[in-house]
């Protein structure tokens, strides 16, 4: 089922049983909106059930608001997010509490519309399976960058405001949406635009509109905290970690690429101990010449030994970031401190 289908369904005639899955929530919460608004609005909250369960979902509860007679309307709403029904190892449901659901979802009934909207699923689970061969599933991943930029000229466009192409391209990278493991979705796109629809004189958005109220960080932002962190620039550093994380808001992306930087200058290091050329590095490594040249520099603050402590260090706050030993604000900052203050 692609969106278009599923918002066809969503305003016709509605199917029984929903399956939306995935990290981009947008299109999903969208879907939810849409049947919600679709009940009766004088007994909307009495017909609209949101079972939000992290751990266990009580499947006796849930079957039973699926079964119950809609309250002065044609029809129910059910929504099941971030329960554990759709993984593997969970030892809370039992293979009763599942024949149970899958019994109900063999026959469901035709007054109730259930959205199962787990954000993961473990497609080894019975239930994925089962889904899988009796109903249709919207998979609701990031969008690419032609994808993305396209609804980024369909948001502009609806709003009846007008973005030539470059001005877009520089808002697209001003977004942050595209980076890798970036958090940003495209709810807080959609937010951006909106204020910046809000400020744009005569319904022109030009590179100074969107300067002037975006708030998200770009690429260059990101490399210039590298550079700080490596120069030992101890200020910019934090200046820019507390920036981009107060935007970002994914301290995680951050450790991951000062790791990455670390485990490059190991590789350089090594290379320069075998008396290969900044030309032979480059071409090996498939890096641009001045980033060689860049981590020549880099790395006359660092010998070999600190390297891999440093990098040893970053994948054990990694993994104790993960583990919820360290909140991941903390780990990150005492990784940057760690780095700007080495002194070969």
């Amino acid at each position: 089922m692609n969106e278009k289908d599923l918002y066809n369904s969503l305003s016709g005639d509605n199917l029984p049983v929903y399956f939306l899955c995935g990290q981009e929530r947008y299109p999903i919460d969208k879907a939810v909106q849409m049947l919600k608004n679709s009940l009766n609005p004088n007994f909307r909250e009495l017909n609209f059930t949101l079972i939000d369960s992290e751990n266990e979902t009580d499947i006796d509860n849930m079957v039973s608001c699926c079964e119950s007679i809609p309250f002065m309307d044609t029809k129910r709403v059910i929504v099941v997010k971030n329960s554990d029904l759709f993984q593997t190892g969970s030892k809370s449901q039992s293979k009763e509490q599942m024949q149970k659901i899958m019994n109900y979802l063999n026959s469901p009934c035709n007054t109730t519309v259930v959205i199962f909207a787990p954000m993961q699923v473990d497609k080894r689970s019975e239930l994925y399976k089962f889904m899988k061969k009796k109903y249709d599933i919207y998979q609701s991943d990031k969008l690419d960058k032609i994808k993305f930029s396209s609804w980024v000229s369909d948001k502009f466009k609806s709003k009846n405001v007008i973005i030539d192409s470059h001005s877009k391209e520089y808002f697209i990278q001003k977004s942050g949406y595209l980076f890798k493991d970036s958090e940003i979705t495209l709810l807080d796109v959609e937010s951006e635009i909106d204020k910046i629809c809000l400020n744009s004189d005569n319904n022109i958005v030009s590179v100074i509109d969107i300067e002037k109220v975006s708030s998200t960080v770009n690429d260059n932002d990101v490399f210039k905290f590298i550079d700080y962190v490596f120069a030992g620039d101890f200020r910019n550093s934090h200046l820019m970690l507390y920036n981009i994380i107060g935007v970002q808001k994914n301290a995680i992306l951050l450790l991951s690429l000062l790791g990455r930087q670390l485990s490059l200058l190991i590789k350089i290091y090594m290379l320069m101990k075998e008396k290969c050329s900044n030309d032979t590095i480059s071409k090996m490594l498939m890096l641009h010449p001045f980033v060689v040249k860049k981590c020549n520099i880099q790395l006359k603050r660092y010998s070999y030994k600190e390297l891999l402590d440093l990098y040893n260090l970053c994948s054990d706050m990694d993994y104790r970031i993960k583990k919820g030993q360290i909140r991941e604000n903390i780990g990150v900052e005492v990784i940057v401190s760690r780095i700007c203050r080495n002194k070969k």
